[in-house]
């Protein structure tokens, strides 16, 4: 039976070692990074992100300031928006905003330090306002959103 479990173990290291270094070897190929940053907070500009690609490493972003901390560093993006749109629904209190433009990375630190990069973002949100007396209450925190920032491009480390 120890044997079994032994081989078995073996066989589960071997498998993970396999994607692990396939994985590495796919990611040193490729200089394109995508981005992902998501956020249901209504009072919160800080989203968690994800980035695939060269980096491959998961974070939070403040969408406001383009700060982004991640394991051991920051990175600073910038953001430079090309369209933008909102609209609003008063009958069913539904905000949409949508912005799509380019991005450059322009600064990091600890092992982010020498990273450089640019591309395109594309940010969706929608917020929900309660109705109060049939009508869309003003100047308060939506009781639902949702915010979904994608973003890709080159990076150099």
């Amino acid at each position: 039976m120890k044997l079994i479990a032994a081989a078995a173990s073996a066989l589960v290291l071997a498998i993970t070692g396999l994607t692990a270094a396939n994985a590495v070897a796919g990611t040193r190929a490729s200089t394109l990074e995508h981005f992902e940053a998501m956020s249901t907070n209504s009072v919160s500009a800080v989203a968690t992100l994800i980035a695939r690609g060269p980096l491959t490493i998961g974070g939070t972003v403040n969408l406001e300031t383009g700060r982004a901390v991640l394991p051991g560093g920051k990175l600073t993006l910038t953001h430079h928006q090309v369209h933008g749109s909102s609209t609003f629904s008063n009958r069913t209190c539904l905000a949409t905003l949508t912005s799509s433009g380019t991005y450059r990375i322009t600064g990091g630190t600890g092992p982010y330090r020498h990273v450089r990069g640019h591309g395109d973002y594309r940010l969706t949100a929608y917020a929900i306002v309660a109705k109060v007396k049939g009508k869309c209450a003003a100047n308060v925190v939506p009781y639902a959103q949702e915010t979904l920032l994608t973003a890709s491009g080159p990076i150099q480390q």
